[in-house]
C-alpha cells in the first residue's frame, strides 16, 4: 500500500499538523469507496514516542526519524508541516537534534528521489538539508527575506502559493499547507478524490500568495529600501523612474539597484510595479471605483496594463478580487 510519512519536529505549529492529518483522514474515507490504487496509508515521525507542537497539542508518533532513516522501506511521500517558529527562534531550532536527525532522514529520502513537500517555515529545514540548492521553491511571503539571506543557492518565489520543482513541493503560509496537501492526495490517490476532499472541506484553490502580501513587513532591514517604498507610494499615480527615486535616496542608480534587491529579491522596477499591485488590489478589494479609475489612482494611463498585470501576478481577473 503506498504510504505518507508526516515528519513531525518539536514545536510544529497545531493548526499545520491538525490540516495534515484530518485531510489525509478525509482522504482515505472518500478512498475506501473507490478503486483501490487509490488507497493509502500515513504514519507520524518524530524524535521521541511523542511530538509536542507549538500551541500545546501532543501526538503519539508511529516511529522515530532515526528508525525511519535506518529502514529499507520509504514511503511515496513525506511531509513537513510548518514549523511554528521564525527568526532567532527558527535559526536556532534548526541545529537542534530533531531538526538534525530530521534532515538526515530528508537527505536519505531525497538521495531515493522520494517525493517531499514542506510549507511555510519548514521550507528553510529542506532547504538547511542542501534540499533546495539550484532549486525554485516557495515559503510564506514575510519570510522571503531572510530565506533568501540564509540560502542564495535556491530561487524563492514567494508569490506562489505552490511550488513543484522535480520530486520537492514547497507550500507558502502556514494554512497553504491545505493546498500542499490536496497536491499531494491527487497525486497519490487520485484527481477525484483530491477534489472531493476540497468540496466536503470547503477548501478554495489559491493559486498565488501575491494578494495577501501586506504593504510593508519586516522582509528587509534596509532604510533606504524602506524609504523608497514609503516615497513610491506616495507618488503613485505620477510618473516613476529608477533614476528619479535614485535622485530622491541620493543614491546612484547601481547602489539603489544592489541594496534593492538584496533586500526584496527585486529590481527597481519590479518594486515600483509591485506596490502599484498593491495598492490597486487594495483598492478593487476595499472599494467599488471602477477599474479604469483604479488604474490611474497607481500610474497606468488606461486599465488594460493593469488587467494584465493582476491576471500575471495573481492568477485572477480584477472583478475576482471583489
Amino acid at each position: 500500500m503506498k504510504t505518507i510519512w508526516i515528519l513531525a519536529l518539536d514545536g510544529v505549529m497545531d493548526s499545520s499538523l491538525a490540516i495534515t492529518i484530518d485531510l489525509l483522514r478525509a482522504a482515505q474515507a472518500i478512498a475506501a469507496d473507490g478503486a483501490a490504487r487509490s488507497r493509502f496509508d500515513y504514519r507520524v515521525i518524530g524524535r521521541r514516542a511523542s511530538v509536542q507542537a507549538s500551541g500545546g497539542m501532543k501526538l503519539a508518533t508511529d516511529d522515530t526519524f532515526r528508525k525511519a532513516a535506518a529502514a529499507d522501506a520509504v514511503p511515496q511521500w513525506a511531509i513537513v508541516p510548518a514549523m511554528g517558529e521564525y527568526g532567532d527562534r527558527l535559526a536556532s531550532h534548526l541545529t537542534r537534534p530533531d531538526a538534525l536527525q530530521a534532515r538526515a532522514l530528508l537527505q536519505r529520502l531525497h538521495a531515493r528521489e522520494v517525493r517531499i513537500g514542506a510549507a511555510c517555515a519548514s521550507v528553510f529545514l529542506l532547504a538547511e538539508s542542501g534540499l533546495l540548492a539550484g532549486r525554485t521553491a516557495t515559503t510564506t511571503w514575510w519570510l522571503a527575506g531572510s530565506f533568501r539571506e540564509r540560502y542564495p543557492d535556491a530561487t524563492l518565489d514567494q508569490r506562489r502559493m505552490l511550488v513543484r520543482d522535480g520530486h520537492l513541493l514547497t507550500a507558502g503560509a502556514a494554512f497553504a499547507q491545505l493546498d500542499l496537501m490536496l497536491a499531494v492526495v491527487g497525486d497519490i490517490a487520485g484527481v477525484r478524490v483530491a477534489e472531493a476532499c476540497a468540496r466536503y472541506l470547503l477548501i478554495d484553490r489559491r493559486p498565488s500568495q501575491a494578494r495577501y502580501m501586506m504593504a510593508t513587513h519586516a522582509l528587509h532591514h534596509d532604510s533606504a529600501v524602506a524609504s523608497a517604498e514609503r516615497w513610491i507610494d506616495e507618488h503613485l499615480a505620477g510618473p516613476l523612474t529608477v533614476s528619479g527615486l535614485a535622485k530622491q535616496l541620493a543614491l546612484g542608480e547601481k547602489t539603489l539597484s544592489r541594496r534593492v534587491q538584496a533586500a526584496t529579491g527585486l529590481s527597481p522596477i519590479k518594486l515600483i510595479q509591485r506596490r502599484r499591485l498593491l495598492m490597486a488590489t487594495h483598492l478593487i478589494e476595499t472599494t467599488k471605483l471602477p477599474i479604469d479609475e483604479v488604474a490611474a489612482r497607481v500610474g497606468y494611463r488606461d486599465s488594460t496594463t493593469l488587467r494584465r498585470l493582476i491576471r500575471r501576478e495573481l492568477e485572477v481577473s480584477p472583478s475576482g478580487l471583489r
